[in-house]
């Protein structure tokens, strides 16, 4: 899937990308965002990684964490915090409009800390 310009980016059904479970977009700049279907939510994370740079699309997802497949890093779907070696798999802004699922490309976040929950 490519992105033409514009802030949000339509992905897919809610039911596509449900049942897809995971969907790669191509952004014009070479960016690729990761858009995960996980318990009825759904989650957007750079898909490479900021460590080893591997593509997070083949990680496993456990316990609300996205797991690299290259070094095992844990990324928290919510906010990409990764707590074992505090850093941050930047993540983005989701919303559904009409059963369509968006995701906000410029809005790219990294937290510099834990999340409190």
């Amino acid at each position: 899937m490519s992105a033409g310009d514009g802030t949000w980016m339509p992905v897919g059904t809610v039911a596509d990308v449900g049942k897809q479970r995971r969907v790669v977009v191509e952004l014009a700049d070479e960016r690729q965002i990761l858009i995960i279907a996980h318990e009825g939510g759904f989650h957007a994370l750079d898909n490479i990684c900021i460590h080893k740079q591997r593509s997070m699309q083949k990680g496993v997802v456990l316990n609300g964490r996205l797991v690299c497949p290259g070094h095992q890093w844990a990324f928290d779907l919510q906010c990409g915090w990764e707590a074992v070696k505090n850093q941050c798999q930047p993540t983005y802004n989701l919303r559904v409009v009409d059963a369509m699922v968006e995701v906000d490309t410029s809005s790219a976040t990294t937290v510099t800390e834990a999340p409190v929950r």
